[in-house]
């Protein structure tokens, strides 16, 4: 194998790992699934096993277990950014959980506000189950991606 065909799938390596940094516009998510995509046809040739064979998430997949595990890490005091500083939690209505509380997205009027990390996981930390919000901060990243890939 010459240098250069080694350093091809290291390249294509790369592009899977930076599927987790977060894009602001729907036209970067687009271009990052454009990217894993292509990275997956080099590593597997034209037949991609299926998704829970791959042990891979999906882009939009990997963006939220991004947003979940800092925000879980905000919430066990590991990182000093405060999360909860726009979010507040909303009221108990007649069938919610009193122990777990939904959270209340802060005001957004535009689409970049929309897309910022606070809006993202008010939204996506509601409709996780009970069990994810109890688990340990340092379950929490196995337990999620678990989560994340069944859904």
């Amino acid at each position: 194998m010459h240098a250069e065909s080694k350093k091809i799938p290291r390249q294509a390596e790369i592009i899977l790992r930076f599927t987790g940094m977060a894009p602001f516009l729907k036209d970067e998510q687009e271009k990052m699934i454009r990217g894993q995509n292509r990275a997956l046809h080099f590593i597997h040739g034209r037949r991609n096993p299926p998704p829970i064979q791959q042990n891979l998430l999906s882009v939009p997949a990997q963006l939220v277990y991004n947003d979940f595990l800092f925000f879980k890490k905000c919430l066990a005091g590991v990182t000093d950014y405060f999360a909860m500083a726009r979010i507040t939690k909303g009221r108990v209505h007649h069938g919610n959980d009193p122990l777990h509380p939904r959270l209340q997205q802060p005001p957004a009027r535009t689409d970049l506000g929309k897309n910022m990390f606070d809006f993202r996981v008010a939204k996506e930390w509601n409709d996780m189950p009970p069990a994810l919000k109890d688990c340990l901060a340092a379950q929490f990243p196995s337990t999620c991606k678990a989560y994340l890939i069944s859904r």
